[in-house]
């Protein structure tokens, strides 16, 4: 080395400044593999963070869907009551069409066992003056 050589205080001053420098890179270095850490370890709970309340949200709507079924079945049962009551009212509806036409039946039945007369109107003779009943009538 001819610089080396020729000014000794030069070589040292080169050779503490290189130190300094990947002294300083080596720690900037750790520094910049620290803050890293630092923002993956923040990035990592916020991820959990978010997982929490996807997890409660989850668990609302697992509950939700869980009370929709409850009420799904109660309406279930309601329209299988509503159903049995219509029938029964169907049912009832339809004795009651049977009786009228048996009362019907036995209505005809009676009519025609009774003898069919044959009234005949009476003919209202014109009693007024000058009629025939005046005619008829012996005058004295």
């Amino acid at each position: 080395m001819p610089v080396a050589s020729k000014s000794p205080p030069l070589a040292t001053t080169l050779a503490v400044t290189a130190s300094m420098l990947l002294a300083l890179s080596i720690q900037g270095c750790a520094w910049m593999r620290a803050k890293q850490a630092d923002d993956a370890e923040a990035a990592a709970a916020r991820s959990q963070e978010s997982a929490a309340r996807a997890e409660e949200a989850a668990n609302k709507a697992m509950e939700s869907s869980a009370e929709a079924m409850k009420a799904a079945d109660r309406a279930a049962a309601a329209v299988k009551e509503a159903t049995k009551e219509m029938d029964r009212v169907s049912e009832h509806l339809e004795q009651m069409e049977r009786e009228r036409e048996a009362e019907d039946t036995d209505d005809e039945e009676s009519d025609a066992a009774l003898p069919h007369t044959s009234v005949k109107p009476t003919d209202h003779k014109d009693t007024s003056i000058g009629g025939p009943a005046t005619k008829a009538s012996p005058v004295p």
